[in-house]
């Protein structure tokens, strides 16, 4: 199979680097990739396809999930940009692992290669065409200052911040200094959330919000478990928890998930029974997209400034962790 990936990139792909330029991705490596790339692969559909096409590239195939109804999707793009296979020329490469031999065939002068695509290697793909590594851990702004950078798409990322800070001034005038959050989920007998959990931290950190205590002390980078007998713990002016839309879930499920840790749990937190427990989509709050991340700040704006939810920031004890 490597020789015929390699013979489909030799006699395909091989025209279409003739201007290049260096460019160092996350790993640190320098990779030579043609200056004004126009066929590009992404091996990962939320983190790196939406980025893309939200700054004006599209690629000619995506990394994409299958779900029960047999159509393949971008996972978040039809939310976050419009774009999915159904309605563009985008080919689908399959998903965990992606198909090289579709890869190949597409003729690519670029290919996009997140961490988390582990099956396949940089080097089989180097094979096929100029490949960079993108951490998928990344921030939303370094993530999209990262393909600005690949795509020379400086003035487009400079207008999406610009847009982001806007959004996010008019949202910290309207919470309280010293308001709290925390974010929370339940899964397999075990509370669990993330830090940080992507877009969303960005949001509250960037419009002044702190994070409750046992969102502070967790380790940056992980998704710790803990006990049900840590409930309590997690009790913030806010809470968030989320659900996957791209799987078919509801609020119900985040809630039921929840449930299945300690039943009644929204008895225990104050932020819940004085309605401040917030269930919010996923998608828009962890794709690194400021079309996206725009449409969460607004709903976190209508939210959090509700003027018949606010929490009690004089009490003794209150909200407070």
């Amino acid at each position: 199979m490597t020789r015929l990936i390699l013979a489909c990139a030799m006699l395909l792909a091989l025209p279409a680097w003739a201007q290049t330029r260096v460019f160092t991705d996350h790993l640190e490596r320098t990779v030579e990739i043609p200056v004004d790339p126009q066929r590009v692969v992404s091996l990962g559909s939320k983190n790196v396809t939406v980025p893309m096409i939200e700054l004006g590239v599209m690629p000619v195939g995506s990394q994409g999930t299958m779900p029960e109804s047999g159509e393949p999707t971008i996972r978040a793009s039809g939310i976050a940009t419009g774009v999915d296979f159904h309605n563009s020329d985008i080919v689908y490469i399959g998903d965990f692992p992606v198909d090289l031999e579709l890869i190949a065939s597409l003729a690519p002068d670029l290919i996009v290669w997140p961490d988390w695509q582990d099956e396949v290697s940089l080097d089989q793909l180097s094979l096929i065409a100029p490949t960079v590594a993108y951490e998928t851990d990344a921030t939303l702004h370094d993530a999209q200052a990262f393909f600005a950078e690949l795509f020379g798409r400086h003035e487009r990322l400079a207008a999406n911040r610009a847009r982001y800070d806007a959004q996010i001034a008019q949202l910290s005038g309207l919470i309280p200094a010293g308001t709290t959050y925390s974010v929370l989920h339940g899964r397999e007998g075990e509370f669990w959330t993330c830090k940080p959990y992507g877009n969303l931290e960005l949001i509250l950190q960037d419009a002044g919000l702190d994070p409750s205590s046992i969102i502070a002390e967790a380790e940056s980078g992980a998704c710790p478990r803990f006990s049900a007998e840590r409930l309590q713990d997690f009790d913030a002016d806010w809470i968030f928890t989320t659900y996957r839309t791209d799987r078919g879930e509801t609020p119900q499920d985040a809630l039921a998930g929840l449930e299945d840790v300690f039943p009644g749990f929204c008895n225990a937190l104050t932020a819940c029974r004085e309605g401040r427990h917030i269930v919010l989509p996923r998608e828009e709050l962890t794709t690194p997209s400021y079309d996206a991340v725009g449409a969460a700040i607004f709903a976190l704006t209508t939210l959090l400034s509700n003027p018949y939810a606010q929490p009690d920031m004089g009490s003794a004890g209150g909200t407070r962790p």
